[in-house]
């Protein structure tokens, strides 16, 4: 019975994860492709190793989703079939016949536990940075003729013609994250600009002729200003590779070396540090929490169509993943109220899944 129970979670876990990966991830993966193949011309192994790194961060949330498919669609079936009905005519009780599931969903939550708190992170970080490795790859591509470059932060940067590291028609314009009317708050044209590539540092340096510099006075008023030669521009890509990270994007024993070795951090940075620690923990939870409300919601269910299943997952994975995502905006406040509200929905499951298989044994 758990061999013919387990095998059937086991196969409909690896299927559901495999989907809601594909139609998850696919739409969002073209998405940040699309810089990378249009405007940074890179390699295919890095386009692979991007690929790579979106997998195990997109698995945090496709495991759990995808095991709550597989538990009612399993038992659903079972329910419709009758099969329930005889394993309990023959003296297995329903808490017996779960445990393969509760078993199955313990795996996979020290499976979620440390992808969250190791894998996760690390593959954040390196989206975010794989930038950076595109232009350690092929700096010139940077600034390809007839393509508007947008991964300068705040920044939009098109050139006319090139000829090697001569750009000919060099516009570019510095976009102000407050203006809500979307216009430059300073735009520079440049007849020629002699590009140099430092490889070691990962730095451009433009050099401009001929450039006119349009920019905005404290009343709002339009200045333009003429410089025959002006100093090299510096796109530092190093610089910005050492900025403070997100804790997103470091590990656990990262978070706690940060608290132990920089005790003069903000309180706010200091409480989002902490909170995020425990989120993984509460989080890497999701495939036990939802297993003991899964088997009794696919029981009650009584259908055979997988589309019933699948409605019912949906529902509840929104309501799970909802409460954190509230929780997430308090992640650097005082006190204890997000790491209440990290663990409530485990609590929630738990509680709502003791009264669901009471009643279910009743029936």
């Amino acid at each position: 019975m758990d061999r013919y129970i387990g095998k059937q979670i086991i196969t409909a876990t690896i299927f559901g994860v495999v989907m809601l990966c594909i139609l998850l991830v696919l739409g969002n993966l073209f998405k940040e492709l699309r810089p990378l193949m249009v405007e940074s011309n890179a390699s295919l192994l890095t386009i692979g190793s991007f690929i790579l790194s979106v997998i195990p961060f997109s698995l945090i949330y496709t495991i759990p989703w995808g095991f709550l498919v597989a538990v009612l669609l399993v038992f659903g079936r079972l329910s419709a079939e009758n099969e329930l009905v005889s394993m309990r005519m023959a003296g297995v009780g329903l808490m017996r016949i779960s445990m393969p599931v509760f078993i199955i969903g313990t795996l996979l939550s020290v499976l979620c536990l440390w992808l969250n708190i190791s894998m996760a992170p690390k593959a954040k970080d390196t989206i975010k940075f794989v930038l950076y490795e595109a232009v350690k790859e092929n700096p010139n591509a940077l600034l390809d003729p007839g393509v508007v470059q947008t991964k300068f932060k705040n920044q939009k940067i098109f050139v006319e013609s090139r000829e090697g590291n001569l750009l000919q028609g060099l516009h570019m314009y510095e976009l102000n994250g407050q203006n809500d009317t979307g216009f430059p708050s300073r735009s520079i044209y440049a007849r020629e600009a002699k590009l140099k590539i430092i490889q070691k540092n990962k730095q451009l340096r433009l050099h401009l002729t001929d450039a006119y510099i349009e920019t905005r006075n404290v009343e709002g008023e339009r200045e333009l200003i003429f410089v025959g030669e002006q100093e090299p521009l510096l796109f530092d890509f190093s610089a910005e590779r050492k900025k403070s990270r997100k804790p997103s994007t470091m590990t656990n024993q990262q978070i706690r070396k940060m608290l132990v070795n920089e005790p003069e951090l903000e309180d706010e940075k200091k409480f989002r540090l902490a909170n995020e620690i425990h989120r993984r923990y509460a989080f890497s939870m999701a495939c036990l929490a939802l297993s003991l409300v899964g088997v009794p919601l696919g029981i009650n269910a009584r259908r055979r169509e997988t589309s019933t299943g699948l409605a019912i997952s949906i529902v509840v994975a929104l309501g799970y993943f909802l409460l954190f995502a509230v929780a997430e905006q308090f992640q650097d406040k005082s006190g204890n109220t997000a790491l209440l509200l990290y663990w409530l929905p485990n609590f929630t499951c738990l509680i709502l899944g003791i009264v669901l298989f009471f009643k279910a044994r009743r029936k």
